[in-house]
């Protein structure tokens, strides 16, 4: 009995000892020389490679949980915090918290304070500062008691996928604090597109903007990011794709370098890219390179840019006439990591890509020939102002180009044998100038031209998205992601008989005419007349000559 109470004492001294060492696993800072106070702050959850700096605004005095705050207020956060004359802070009624009785309960971090201590703290000394390994919390030791702002130079987004700043975290030491950064090491992507709807032969514009990470995650590992693969599926009804902008590095304080110069664009053109060599080469297609690391002599990499860093990829393409008239135009960007193997040094390329998709829709547009009562005709013949079209089945006319601002009238359209005239391929927001050529036989020619709009072929529905949780600790717990959903109806061009341009013809007028049977019968009359005077008038010869 005695050597099981010994053996347990000492398995009890040794789960002592190890938990009092367990805050030797951290990464900690200690200010030279160190505050009598011995205060600390813990960064949990920190961005690996990532500056975290300390930055006193207030002294401070504390007994047990009871603080108290002394300085100088600076002019521009006086709004938020004054000073009396011994020298002692408190905060003002910008953001003090009231219960109903007027009683101050407590203080709050408004957008404005924020805001201010931001803009403060760019100029501010920097008490310590430390690159955190992303390995471990970072624990700042050695503190003075004070009001501390605390800056990092990355973005983060927060649990609903909203991009926020996590520049800037504020504490007062009591005499210890922790805080816990919302870094998110992955990337995110959004693809948007300058309008819902296109005509064929119209450049199509688009924007991808990826936030950036400088390390990920693998198998509880963390891994440096040396490059960026970006594709585009960029499908068969996208042509000619170019980029025309890419900016690299964009943070809140910095534009990034931005590239506009087509020389300089050359090297980010949608292409192949190989990541790696020899027989573990990976290459991609409709892809651009972004470097993200130098490697020094050491074979260390060195990262260019901040944690959360933008990529802003800027490009554009031609619609062409596969464009899927029935079915909703989807491409989809994306964003691949690449990092370096610690066994072979050879780049390998992520196991998995973040990306969005956009959408654009292509219209048609309907002329149906009736008569006065509303009955088919077939056999006309229409113009259309700045539009050139490809003839397919009888009726039916696949656009190659629309100019709104052009007056040169197309090639003649006709409708099929039941009066109908099909123009796929148009934007929504057209509006065509309808000329008629010629009139079926029989019927009148309109005059006046008429304007005619598209209509829709297809509905779709879709939506993205995404959602990573981490723990205090940085460990992730959970992970949803919805995947694009799509869903459409489609219609035919039939569907479109019920919104088509009803063009109406009336048949042709018998105008008046000379010749008709009034004059013949003056004409059989006199010719009767003159007949019988020739015949009196030999009569009366012979009998005058008896």
């Amino acid at each position: 009995m005695k050597r099981i109470k010994k053996l347990a004492g000492i398995l009890l001294a040794m789960v002592m000892v190890l938990g009092m060492t367990m805050t030797s696993f951290a990464q900690t800072k200690a200010l030279d020389p160190a505050d009598a106070d011995g205060a600390t702050i813990t960064i949990k959850n920190p961005a690996k490679g990532e500056m975290y700096s300390l930055h006193k605004l207030f002294d401070a005095t504390v007994n047990g949980d009871n603080i108290a705050y002394q300085g100088e207020v600076p002019p521009a956060l006086g709004a938020f915090f004054e000073a009396d004359d011994a020298g002692y802070v408190s905060p003002t009624g910008e953001i003090v918290e009231k219960d109903a009785d007027g009683k101050i309960t407590g203080t709050k971090m408004t957008d404005g304070l924020k805001a201010a201590l931001e803009a403060w703290a760019k100029d501010a000394d920097v008490v310590v500062s430390e690159v955190s390994n992303g390995d471990s919390d970072l624990v700042f030791t050695g503190l003075p008691y004070g009001y501390y702002v605390v800056t990092t130079t990355h973005v983060s987004t927060d649990e609903n996928g909203v991009v926020t700043k996590a520049a800037i975290t504020v504490t007062s030491t009591q005499p210890d604090a922790d805080i816990y950064d919302k870094n998110v090491n992955t990337p995110t992507v959004l693809k948007e597109v300058e309008k819902e709807s296109y005509s064929i032969g119209d450049t199509v514009k688009y924007t991808g903007t990826f936030d950036t990470t400088n390390y990920i995650d693998l198998n509880g590992e963390s891994k440096q990011v040396v490059d960026y693969v970006i594709q585009d599926t960029l499908p068969e009804y996208l042509a000619d794709a170019k980029v025309t902008k890419i900016t690299i590095g964009a943070t809140e304080t910095d534009p990034g370098t931005v590239i506009k110069d087509e020389k300089d664009l050359a090297a980010y053109q949608f292409g192949e890219v190989t990541v790696g060599t020899g027989d573990t080469a990976v290459t991609y297609k409709k892809a651009i390179l972004i470097p993200w690391a130098t490697l020094a002599a050491d074979g260390t990499y060195t990262n260019l840019y901040a944690q959360g860093a933008k990529i802003v990829v800027e490009y554009e393409a031609v619609l062409t006439s596969t464009t899927n008239i029935n079915t909703a135009d989807t491409n989809t960007i994306s964003i691949r990591p690449v990092y370096v193997d610690e066994d072979s040094t050879e780049k390998k390329p992520w196991d998995e890509t973040w990306e969005d998709t956009a959408v654009i829709k292509t219209y048609a547009a309907a002329i149906k020939k009736v008569d006065e009562e509303g009955n088919s005709l077939a056999g006309a013949t229409f113009t259309i102002k700045g539009l050139t079209v490809e003839a397919g089945e009888p009726g039916v006319y696949t656009v190659v180009s629309y100019d709104p601002a052009s007056e040169t009238e197309s090639a003649e359209l006709s409708t099929d044998e039941n009066g109908k005239l099909y123009i796929i391929g148009l934007a929504d927001d057209v509006k065509l100038t309808v000329t008629e050529f010629k009139a079926p036989d029989g019927y009148n020619k309109l005059l006046e031209s008429k304007e005619l709009t598209p209509q829709l072929l297809t509905e779709a529905i879709f939506a993205t998205a995404g959602e990573k949780h981490y723990d205090e600790d940085g460990n992730l717990v959970s992970e949803s992601s919805e995947s694009t959903t799509t869903v459409t109806v489609e219609k035919n061009l039939d569907d479109l008989d019920p919104a088509a341009l009803e063009i109406v013809n009336q048949k042709g007028t018998l105008l008046p005419s000379t010749g008709g049977i009034g004059t013949t019968i003056f004409y059989v009359v006199g010719g009767i007349l003159v007949v019988a005077a020739g015949i009196l008038l030999v009569t009366k010869k012979r009998m005058s000559a008896r």
